[in-house]
């Protein structure tokens, strides 16, 4: 298993590397893609259970949010409207499609079950949605003297390197160290010791990125913007939220897939498991990223 997890990480950094550095559209559908493989992978393992998603809602549901996101990722009160008809066509389109279903379901459909299917249905299009966070900070600009600065770029970098060496070393430091269980009931093999760990390397990835581009930015300016954004307790405290809220975030998808009685939610990424296994911390994270660079840099 770690064989597999370093090898697909050797095969996959550079790639993701591509996408992130190239931005625009298509980076917009490669997380696209990601997002609608998400939730295939828990539409999914929700059907192997019994249960039903309106598949037809979900799907329309995540594309249009991250579509949005690209769309107007520059003009915030279109996007808040955008995405408040789009919270509001989610909800009555799960339940109108559940009105329907129910006309030709058995008369002896186990009492909830239309309720899980409309209440499944909104919170696989509100995770999923998750992933349309990647695409505002990805095309997050700043003006630096007469050219646009792409520092959502390296904010998206950064959120890969300090979430990514959070995952690392908690499960390497835990494997080795590890003594007292984190989280039994969710996730056995995560301990305490890990997950301090894991948060600590989050925490100092975070930082030296940040002192690599003020130190070596290639311009003044961008030094200039990375000493904005770097300010010593804002800063911190996003960098200890960057590994604490992706372990969160991790152990929230061992929640489900504990409730939903599977190892992975699929093998897309060997050693791995599929693109929740792999993305869920980086969902968790992407938000508040960008909800900072909002806040420092307007």
């Amino acid at each position: 298993m770690v064989r597999a997890r370093v090898l697909s990480a050797l095969a996959g950094i550079p790639l993701v590397a591509l996408v992130v550095w190239v931005g625009g559209l298509p980076f917009t559908l490669a997380v696209l893609a990601l997002a609608l493989l998400g939730l295939w992978e828990l539409m999914r393992a929700m059907r192997r259970m019994g249960k039903e998603v309106a598949k037809e809602v979900a799907i329309a549901g995540v594309i249009a949010v991250v579509l949005s996101a690209h769309q107007w990722h520059d003009q915030p009160l279109t996007l808040m409207g955008a995405w408040a008809f789009l919270w509001w066509a989610t909800v009555l389109g799960s339940m109108g499609a559940f009105v329907f279903r129910s006309a030709r379901a058995p008369a002896t459909l186990p009492l909830g079950d239309r309720l899980f299917g409309v209440a499944a249905t909104v919170f696989c299009i509100g995770y999923l949605s998750l992933f349309a966070f990647l695409v505002l900070l990805r095309h997050f600009f700043v003006s630096v003297t007469d050219r646009l600065y792409p520092v959502g770029r390296d904010l998206v970098f950064l959120v890969l390197a300090s979430v990514w060496m959070t995952d690392s070393v908690a499960f390497f430091f835990g494997q080795k160290f590890g003594k007292r269980p984190l989280a039994p009931q969710v996730s056995p093999g995560k301990t305490l010791e890990g997950s301090l760990a894991g948060m600590l390397a989050g925490f100092v990835t975070a930082w030296l990125f940040a002192w690599l581009l003020v130190s070596l930015g290639k311009s003044e300016n961008v030094r200039q913007v990375w000493l904005s954004l770097a300010r010593p307790v804002p800063f911190a405290l996003l960098a200890l939220a960057l590994g604490t809220v992706g372990q969160l975030g991790d152990l929230g998808k061992s929640v489900l897939k504990r409730d939903l009685g599977i190892k992975d939610f699929g093998a897309l990424v060997p050693g791995h498991g599929g693109v929740l296994d792999r993305f869920d911390s980086l969902l968790a994270t992407a938000p508040l990223a960008f909800l900072y660079a909002r806040w420092v840099l307007g």
